[in-house]
């Protein structure tokens, strides 16, 4: 069967002196492994060797029976996201969407709205260089990453008893944590019921309020950022059994 549709490469791999295994994400086939035969050629119908963002209209073949690598027969490459390239800190963020994105979704699932937000993040992180928005757009990402693959977590009250989660007032610097973070629960304990979940993390409630109203990310400073990424990757590590590989551009 062939298909024709839109695609960002999330990942390319080289298969021969000539050839690629490229891992796909399309905007209505979903995520896709794809054989390019020829494409490191000189002359190919790929218009050059895909790479990593790699982004325009394709044409690919899938086999009747089920686990074997699609054939890619068609790609007119866009240069949409070449500035990533010159910017570290915004290439770094989006090769952590990238990681996540092929981690997280199943083959051949489509999430045509999570393809219209990487590609929009893509384009942000790509048009600055102020690393407190790169940080921002890409936790924006991250959650909604989360909420399209259905693995979102409880951030707005207690998975236990259901208590709603409340910011301190008035807030107390000095006082502990209110509230946890379990990755293995999915969501927050509060004060009465985290002591029986050994697996979890403190979190402030003020990240917790920013965390449910996602508007205020673009606004909140770095150190708190940067304590929001840090719970985030501790999600992933336990959702993925190993931390993921770009965290530790995340971690400093």
């Amino acid at each position: 069967m062939q298909i024709k549709d839109t695609a960002i490469c999330l990942r390319a791999v080289n298969y021969s002196e000539t050839s690629q295994v490229v891992t796909l994400f399309t905007k209505n086939s979903g995520k896709i492994g794809a054989m390019a035969k020829g494409s490191r050629r000189a002359k190919s119908s790929f218009d050059g060797p895909i790479e990593v963002f790699s982004f325009g209209d394709v044409m690919f073949t899938i086999k009747d029976s089920g686990g074997q690598l699609a054939i890619l027969t068609e790609l007119n490459q866009q240069p949409r996201f070449r500035k990533l390239s010159q910017n570290l800190n915004a290439l770094n963020a989006a090769l952590f969407a990238a990681e996540l994105t092929e981690k997280f979704l199943e083959d051949h699932d489509p999430h045509p709205p999570l393809f219209d937000k990487l590609t929009k993040f893509l384009e942000m992180v790509q048009e600055t260089r102020d690393q407190t928005q790169i940080l921002a757009w890409l936790i924006l990402y991250q959650l909604r990453l989360l909420e399209e693959t259905g693995i979102a977590p409880v951030l707005d009250a207690c998975v236990n008893c259901g208590t709603t989660a409340r910011r301190r007032e008035p807030p107390d610097a000095n006082a502990a944590s209110e509230y946890y973070f379990s990755s293995r629960e999915n969501g927050l304990l509060c004060p009465n019921c985290e002591m029986a979940f050994p697996e979890k993390r403190s979190v402030d409630s003020a990240l917790i309020e920013i965390l449910n109203t996602p508007a205020k990310l673009p606004k909140t400073n770095i150190k708190k950022l940067k304590q929001i990424e840090s719970l985030l990757i501790y999600h992933f590590t336990e959702l993925l059994h190993k931390p993921p590989k770009m965290a530790k551009y995340f971690t400093r």
